[in-house]
């Protein structure tokens, strides 16, 4: 550890430490509510269990007969499905049905905790079980931040996603939440500090390691075709970062899409019109039936 790092570590204030562990862990606030029929879209509201039990909410949204496919679209921290609603009938009119759902401790699910991906992949795999009791056992993950993140370390457990697109998936959790933290203007020197000593505070409260969950620890393992979508100017995720998670990935076949212009999530902003004409289509190459 630098002498910088090691100030930084005695100059966090008491408190402040376990002040941010409950920030990263608390609930987070729903995006505003919306409704699939505001869209044009049919629908059922749905609810299953996560693999632990925890009961998750969600729409099924089924494209009409025959469909092409079957694609989970899943949110990002801070917010619910409602914000990504709009994605959805984009997909639809293509022909594929869409499952989307809020992951626990977000809008309509139960859980007060999050933890990044490390029991969220429990959420995904929950919802997989419910269409497999459906009869559909291929689908594609369409993934936003940490939805992305944890799309792709469940891509790496469970071969019935067969085709992923990532919009800014993170890939080192410490490093994405100092991001957050230079956001709030806190210097990178003090960030990095007191990130490691929250985390280190949250994997104790848990009685887990949240790292184990992290994306570049697991993206050697994802075979399946992986759009991996990035911002040049994202806030949140370091250039090296991404540029890492996307070597490690083991798919044979994957393409890196960078918006130098954009910031985090903002893709389909600077560019909609390429950002919903290829994500389709990569469902339609890498899933479609």
């Amino acid at each position: 550890m630098s002498q910088a790092s090691i100030l930084a570590t005695l100059l966090v204030p008491p408190g402040a430490d376990w002040w941010l562990m409950r920030k990263l862990l608390a609930r987070r606030p729903p995006d505003p509510a919306r409704n699939p029929a505001a869209f044009g879209l049919a629908y059922e509201v749905v609810t299953f269990p996560a693999r632990d039990g925890t009961r998750l909410m969600g729409w099924w949204m089924p494209a009409p007969e025959p469909a092409r496919g079957t694609v989970v679209i899943l949110h990002g921290q801070a917010g619910s499905m409602d914000g990504d609603l709009h994605y959805a009938p984009h997909l639809v009119r293509r022909g594929f049905n869409v499952l989307m759902f809020d992951f626990r401790a977000h809008g309509r699910s139960d859980g007060e905790i999050v933890t990044f991906g490390y029991w969220e992949v429990c959420d995904v795999r929950g919802a997989l079980d419910w269409l497999a009791a459906r009869g559909i056992e291929r689908v594609g993950v369409w993934g936003c931040s940490m939805g992305g993140g944890v799309a792709l370390t469940t891509a790496a457990h469970d071969a019935r996603i067969a085709a992923l697109v990532l919009d800014c998936p993170f890939a080192v959790l410490p490093h994405v939440v100092a991001g957050a933290l230079r956001e709030r203007h806190v210097p990178s020197w003090f960030a990095d500090a007191w990130v490691r000593r929250a985390l280190w505070l949250a994997d104790r409260r848990l009685h887990v390691a949240l790292r184990v969950a992290e994306p570049l620890r697991w993206a050697a393992r994802v075979r399946v075709p992986t759009l991996m979508l990035h911002a040049g100017r994202d806030r949140f995720i370091p250039r090296e970062d991404r540029e890492a998670l996307f070597a490690a990935l083991g798919a044979s076949v994957k393409e890196h899409w960078v918006v130098p212009e954009a910031d985090h999530r903002e893709i389909e902003h600077v560019a909609p019109n390429e950002y919903f004409s290829r994500i389709p289509a990569w469902f339609e190459a890498h899933l479609a039936s």
